[in-house]
This record gives C-alpha cells, structure tokens and sequence, in this order.
C-alpha cells in the first residue's frame, strides 16, 4: 500500500472471484460490475505498475483473467482508478 503496509489475499478464493468478475466485465452484462478488492487495493498500492507485472500471465493468449486486458492500465497506473475497457458486443452470427 502507499502508506508501506501489506495486504494478504487468499489466492484460490480470489482466483475464483477474478475470473467470475473477468467473465462478467466481458460480456457486458448490465452495468460495470463492483471490481473484486483485490483490484480496488492495486489502485492503493505504492507501485502499480509492479503490482499488474506480478499478475501478468505467462501465456496471455491462454488466460483466463488478464487485469492488463480488463482495465486502462495508463488511468491505473497514473491515476490510481480502476477504468473498464471497453469492447463492443460481437457480431450475432448465428443464422
């Protein structure tokens, strides 16, 4: 955090929580949903920038939850605010 202390997560219960709240963000279901603390404690964290690096994917083509594709990561990273990205609804091409 800013003010030098450490915030503990439990990583299975949170894993589960980030990719629920990924799939949701996604698909645009209604308005942005209310990030999981984990993302609203980035926007805390003394290094941003150092936080989105520790959970950067080894293979981002294969991930499931890549917070660099959910948020602005300029707007995280200098203004310390979670900015959804958004995406337009895909094309409907089942006839």
């Amino acid at each position: 955090m800013i003010d030098g202390t450490i915030y503990y997560y439990d990583r299975l219960e949170t894993y589960g929580e980030l990719f629920v709240h990924a799939c949701d963000l996604q698909l645009g279901r209604g308005e942005w949903p209310k990030p999981p603390e984990l993302y609203r404690k980035m926007c805390e964290a003394r290094d941003p920038a150092a936080v989105l690096e520790r959970f950067k994917p080894e293979e981002p083509e294969r991930a499931f939850v890549n917070v660099a594709e959910l948020y602005d990561k300029g707007v995280l990273i200098n203004e310390r605010r979670l900015v959804p990205i958004y995406h337009p609804p895909v094309e409907d091409l089942s006839e």
